[in-house]
């Protein structure tokens, strides 16, 4: 090669690497991650095969790495995580809303499992099963003791297959053997729809899936063909959320073609994107209003911000759970899912309501809320002001209603459940809804019920009083607080007749509604609920006022 030759190649190859210098200030920090990673495999490899191999037990290599996984993605966020193989059905019904099985709600009590209600036109339903039935085998296993997963698992499989079960019906001294064949049950996301005073439709979503959207329209078509609809209460509490596409999928029906109601935003390219409503929507002038409370979260937070911040529904409830995060799937190994955190969501707006900073964690390993002053302020269509960081605020709120430790008590453990499956069996079915009533004399059996089972609840309290207790005689102040120890531990003894005065009417409500559900379905057990609903009478007032709509969704044109 000439020497003028050799001098440009030189020249040439200066150049570029003058050109690359930037490109390799931005990929050492990649690389460095890359080899930090391929010493963080040979860790976990060594650690994994040091255990299999010299641990003094066995060790179940799949559930102790899953769990690693898992340990390790936790410290990124609650919703980054490692699904494996076993638990991906569970995954894709949370996203479809489908599974192969026989279309049973079931409900655990104590160590016994029991439909709690067959969906209609389900297996279940078709073979026969009732609300209160026990399972007692499936398949030839026995089922008691067991789980709720437990039942479930052995009751799901492929569409078109047999299963067995054998139950025990209250009233009956030999149990019913039954064989079911599984099908593709779809769970209708609109749990509840119904007229109120009149002419005011109201549906309340669980859930978003692939069909939230097709569900949602179904129920409004059916709320909306008698023509006399004036107003929409579309409830979203207890929502967590779902598939991102069916909240926007239902915005496209309130809110006109191509509105653009959702961006996010992430550290890769792939991750900008802008969602617009896509489709015509049915109404874009029906009044809204929305309910949403702390449970409200993800895809419910998408759908309530972008109507309050198109000033299309006003809100109701109380603030709402605060996840502005948005994940995607990915395949991993041995056929399972990576779910990982890509992004950030924003509304229309421009705000973001991600309630926990999860990328300045405290010393302790903690997750800080955003304080309210340090949010900002954004602005709606009609220039309302909103905030970011903490949630969706509804534009009225209403205090959520709060379970004393009793009552919760009694339905987290299926006592109001298992007490009415007795009531069904003693009540005549009344003919109509109304016409259902829990009497004093009812709640009274309840009562005797829960002490004949030495019923135990607020144990909570006592077992913080005795690490108290055992925290002062470390201390040295047990002996002088010992009057004070002794008042406080006779005012925290719980005492059932006495603890329940306050809410007896709450009970026989649930009592009523749990009994509702053997005459009337889940239908009957959601409206009875819905008569002493605060939120909802409030919901009630702002449609049966278009003024005061008119007030919160434009105040100043009301000026």
């Amino acid at each position: 090669m000439k020497r003028n030759q050799i001098h440009i190649l030189l020249l040439a190859l200066v150049f570029c690497c003058a050109g690359c210098g930037s490109l390799s200030a931005q990929t050492k920090k990649a690389q460095d991650n890359m080899l930090e990673m391929s010493r963080a495999l040979q860790v976990f490899s060594d650690a994994l095969a040091g255990v299999t191999n010299l641990y003094v037990d066995t060790v179940d290599v799949q559930d102790i790495s899953t769990y690693g996984i898992n340990a390790m993605l936790s410290r990124l966020d609650p919703y980054t995580t490692y699904i494996p193989e076993t638990e991906t059905a569970d995954f894709n019904f949370m996203t479809t809303g489908e599974y192969g099985g026989i279309g049973a709600y079931i409900q655990q009590v104590d160590s016994v499992v029991y439909v709690q209600y067959p969906m209609p036109g389900s297996p279940a339903e078709e073979s026969g099963l009732r609300t209160g039935d026990a399972f007692l085998a499936i398949n030839g296993k026995r089922m008691i003791p067991a789980t709720a997963s437990e039942v479930s698992n052995a009751l799901k499989g492929p569409i078109g297959t047999d299963v067995s079960v054998r139950i025990q019906r209250l009233g009956e001294e030999s149990p019913r053997e039954v064989t079911l064949t599984r099908k593709n049950v779809v769970v209708d996301q609109v749990v509840y729809r119904g007229m109120l005073d009149g002419d005011i439709g109201y549906m309340r979503l669980s859930s978003f899936t692939d069909k939230s959207a097709a569900d949602v329209r179904r129920a409004y078509g059916e709320l909306s063909k008698s023509g006399d609809m004036k107003g929409l209460i579309l409830d979203l509490r207890s929502n967590g959320g779902g598939v991102l596409d069916g909240a926007i999928d239902i915005l496209s029906m309130f809110l006109p073609k191509g509105t653009e109601v959702l961006s996010t935003k992430g550290r890769q390219p792939q991750t900008q994107e802008s969602y617009t409503t896509t489709d015509q929507p049915i109404s874009t002038t029906i009044p809204l209003v929305v309910l949403i409370n702390s449970g409200s979260a993800s895809a419910s937070e998408i759908l309530a911000g972008a109507l309050q911040d198109m000033d299309r529904a006003v809100l109701v409830g109380s603030k709402s759970f605060g996840k502005g995060l948005v994940q995607s799937t990915r395949p991993a190994g041995n056929q399972g899912i990576l779910k990982v955190t890509i992004s950030r969501y924003y509304i229309p707006s421009g705000r973001c309501i991600q309630q926990l900073d999860y990328s300045h964690r405290n010393p302790d390993g903690s997750v800080a809320a955003v304080p309210d002053s340090l949010t900002n302020v954004f602005y709606t269509k009609n220039g309302r002001p909103v905030r970011d960081g903490g949630g969706i605020r509804p534009d009225i709120e209403v205090e959520d209603e709060t379970l004393s430790a009793l009552v919760y008590t009694m339905l987290a453990e299926g006592r109001i459940f298992k007490f009415a499956r007795e009531l069904a069996q003693k009540k005549a079915k009344p003919a109509h809804l109304s016409d259902l009533v829990i009497t004093d004399e009812d709640l009274e059996d309840f009562l005797v019920h829960l002490e004949a089972e030495d019923f135990k609840y607020g144990e909570r309290s006592k077992q913080a009083l005795d690490q108290l207790k055992t925290l002062a005689e470390f201390e040295g102040y047990k002996g002088q607080s010992k009057e004070e120890f002794e008042a406080l531990a006779k005012a925290l003894t719980p005492s059932l007749r006495k603890d329940i005065e306050p809410h007896r009417e709450q009970v026989k409500s649930l009592l009523r509604g749990a009994l509702a559900v053997h005459y009337f379905g889940m239908q009957g057990q959601y409206a009875i609920n819905l008569e002493t609903d605060p939120t909802l009478k409030e919901a009630l007032a702002v449609l049966n006022s278009p003024e005061r709509m008119e007030q919160i969704l434009q105040p100043e044109k009301k000026q």
